[in-house]
């Protein structure tokens, strides 16, 4: 927080005096539109990239979540070490065993999927480990995040938008929040669109 904070002071701080003196030179010279192009390149590169570098992270979550409600244990470091070296097998055997010791938890089944789609080319056993994290997600947050994994992976990774529109339509009876319940209308709506257009 403090980061951002001084980040954002530094950008203004930039800004305001790379404004000032090009005003300074503007008045000397009648080439001011000229002079206040660059001036706008930088105010985008200071202002305009990191804000739209937030809205597209923020629209980003609004469909997938952004992750920050699956906890995040111990048992882990063990399947991510195994990661790290290239083993991928041996890290969802390793995640097999913290599904065992912690059967409610959906995110073995999350990151097995994507150790399987990543670095194993196994659609099947990814797709099985989506719908087993969708049928475990307990709680309006876990529920959107599996089914916006499930989705994505129907539609980006299958390329089958019918299946990403089924799932988006299961979602919608479970769920009852104002703001995910429009997110998931949208996302149907576009779903809709494109399978139309097919």
């Amino acid at each position: 927080m403090i980061w951002k904070a001084t980040s954002l002071i530094i950008r203004i701080v930039i800004a305001v005096m790379v404004g000032r003196y090009l005003i300074r030179w503007a008045g000397m010279t009648p080439l001011l539109p000229i002079v206040f192009v660059p001036y706008g390149l930088l105010l985008w590169v200071l202002f305009g990239i990191p804000f739209m570098r937030k809205v597209g992270q923020s629209a980003s979550d609004l469909y997938t979540g952004d992750g920050s409600q699956i906890p995040i244990r111990p048992e882990y470091s063990l399947a991510e070490a195994r990661v790290k070296k290239g083993k991928y097998q041996e890290a969802i055997d390793e995640y097999r065993k913290v599904i065992l010791e912690h059967p409610d938890d959906i995110y073995p089944h999350m990151r097995i999927a994507e150790l399987a789609m990543k670095y194993l080319n196994d659609l099947k056993l990814a797709e099985l480990e989506l719908l087993s994290a969708m049928g475990k997600a307990k709680g309006e947050d876990s529920t959107v995040l599996t089914a916006g994994r499930l989705a994505d992976f129907y539609q980006h990774t299958l390329q089958d938008p019918a299946r990403a529109l089924e799932v988006m339509k299961q979602l919608r009876e479970k769920i009852h929040g104002e703001k995910h319940s429009k997110l998931a209308e949208e996302r149907i709506a576009l779903l809709e669109s494109i399978a139309h257009s097919e």
